[in-house]
């Protein structure tokens, strides 16, 4: 079974599907393509939290259950100036109070630790009752050491990881996922993977918009792209899209 993973508009540059209704103009909605599918849960990743209480609504507007992710950057010592073990992470809400925990952790990472949180302070956080922590399989501790030749170490002394695993056809789909069972096999028995698909629009056709949209999003930080040469890294393919989502399910 393969879990639909979505990422919508408030997330910069990482999606073009929104948590509005749909238009005839305007980009697709998340809400209508789960109703349309026949879906009962919307499950949303997000790199903050300004779209929750949207989604929120808009699930319960329309009979759907809302598991709300935030993709936080992890590291070993937010103290350090010079970082190479920086590293994504997703916690999920389980239940109200883990929302509240949520915020609570979103706050610190961005008042006390510059966008990024170390598994010493994320431990006083923690409840398993009501967070769920997972590794994506991109962006990764185990894509940034075996790819980027980072030096990340994470600390799940205090928790159970689950571990996500894709495949979109990138050229590294399959070594990363022998790596990421490679690591769940030699140091936690105990952990479990799922079978994920990230989806960032609607249909395969619809992959060069998102490649204008994340051109555009690169030039307001400065960085020089253009549709013949668009620099973006990871981009290549267009599997990450619900039409894909549909063909492995």
């Amino acid at each position: 079974m393969i879990t639909p993973i979505f990422r919508s508009t408030y997330s910069i540059g990482k999606s073009i599907l929104t948590i509005n209704k749909s238009s005839d103009e305007g980009p697709d909605s998340i809400i209508d393509i789960c109703k349309d599918a026949g879906m009962e849960r919307v499950v949303l990743v997000e790199d903050n939290l300004t779209s929750f209480m949207k989604a929120f609504n808009a699930c319960s507007e329309n009979g759907l259950e809302l598991l709300y992710g935030l993709r936080l950057t992890f590291c070993n010592d937010i103290s350090e100036e010079e970082c190479d073990s920086e590293h994504k992470s997703i916690i999920f809400a389980q239940n109200d109070e883990g929302c509240k925990l949520l915020n609570k952790i979103y706050s610190f990472a961005f008042t006390e630790g510059g966008g990024k949180i170390d598994y010493a302070n994320f431990k006083e956080f923690w409840d398993e009752d009501k967070l769920m922590f997972v590794v994506p399989f991109y962006d990764s501790f185990i894509h940034q050491n075996n790819f980027l030749l980072k030096n990340c170490i994470p600390d799940f002394s205090f928790l159970t990881p689950n571990f996500w695993i894709e495949k979109n056809d990138l050229p590294f789909d399959h070594l990363l996922s022998y790596k990421v069972r490679e690591y769940i096999s030699k140091n936690l028995q105990s952990s479990t993977s799922s079978k994920v698909k990230t989806i960032c629009y609607k249909d395969k056709s619809d992959v060069e918009a998102l490649q204008t949209y994340k051109i555009l999003c690169n030039r307001n930080f400065g960085k020089q792209s253009q549709l013949s040469n668009p620099n973006l890294s990871h981009f290549g393919s267009d599997e990450f899209s619900f039409e894909s989502y549909l063909e492995q399910a």
